[in-house]
């Protein structure tokens, strides 16, 4: 299996919430790693301020998120 790395256009990046902070990750590069069952989402991460509705301070950024797959496969006789 190899890896499968998309790159998205303008019109197709989408924003994510950081789990892990008050942020928000606008994607533009999304990577499939079946080998290591991950699924890793690349952008810019921007802070963001509730009160003034407004986003602050960008930075590059990388999201992993570790997936588990299981198959069945049957022998046909």
């Amino acid at each position: 299996m190899t890896e499968v790395v998309l790159k998205l256009d303008e019109d197709q990046r989408f924003l994510i919430e950081d789990p892990d902070s008050v942020a928000v990750i606008m994607v533009d590069q999304v990577a499939i790693l079946p080998v290591a069952n991950q699924i890793v989402y690349s952008g810019y991460s921007f802070d963001v301020d509730y009160e003034k509705m407004d986003f602050a301070s960008r930075r590059k950024v990388q999201m992993v998120l570790n997936t588990k797959f299981e198959a069945v496969f049957v022998a046909e006789d």
